[in-house]
């Protein structure tokens, strides 16, 4: 049930972002794409919103918080504090790291050239320092961001074929590939290291195979199958 919750509330913010895109960024320099399944290495990955032009390829993550936050770009997962009420979730620049290396191969473009974005609706507040790429609400914040970058890095031909791609990856989506993918999304969350929260993944060791924590050594949780 807290998963469908979640679900609805991340498509509040989510639309939030869009109408922020509709207003605020220019259609004749900024080409969006929303809500699109882009399948990778590990299954699939959702992208809330993704925003080309000749500056870069913007790739938003949307949050709903309120609240505290507790975390840094390099912890695997952030606390949130609401009332009290302390709960640990994924720091969403991991998540949307996910997104952008998906991107880097879906694309054929380099790391370089792709800018991600943690939006964040809802009157939260940070205790600690807030990542630069970390925009918090209002109306104009994501766009008055995505606007500072200014240096072109896209031809006009290349910005062409990435809308194509991009195009091509919103047409194959229906209801069996988002159905997938909400499977997908539930195998990741339940495949956690009951010890740090990382991935658990298959593993080939000296008595055969065997389920481990992906932040070995750091973390040596281990399951027989």
């Amino acid at each position: 049930m807290d998963f469908f919750k979640h679900q609805i509330k991340g498509f509040v913010g989510e639309l939030k972002t869009q109408l922020s895109q509709k207003f605020f960024l220019d259609s004749k320099i900024y080409t969006s794409f929303n809500n699109l399944i882009i399948n990778d290495e590990y299954g699939s990955t959702q992208i809330d919103h993704i925003i080309v032009s000749k500056f870069g390829i913007f790739v938003v993550e949307t949050k709903e918080w309120s609240g505290w936050i507790y975390g840094n770009e390099k912890d695997f997962q952030w606390t949130h504090n609401k009332f009290g009420t302390k709960t640990k979730f994924q720091n969403p620049l991991k998540q949307n790291y996910r997104h952008q290396m998906s991107l880097v191969k879906y694309l054929n473009v380099s790391k370089e050239k792709i800018h991600p974005i943690v939006m964040v609706w809802g009157s939260c507040e940070f205790k600690s320092k807030k990542p630069g790429n970390v925009v918090l609400g209002g109306i104009r914040g994501c766009s008055d961001y995505i606007q500072d970058y200014a240096d072109v890095i896209f031809s006009d031909d290349e910005i062409s074929i990435v809308c194509e791609k991009l195009k091509s990856a919103k047409g194959e989506m229906n209801i069996l590939s988002n159905w997938r993918h909400v499977q997908s999304l539930k195998k990741q969350h339940e495949n956690k290291c009951p010890k740090c929260g990382h991935q658990l993944i298959e593993r080939n060791g000296k008595s055969g195979l065997f389920i481990g924590c992906s932040n070995f050594p750091k973390c040596r949780y281990t399951e027989h199958l």
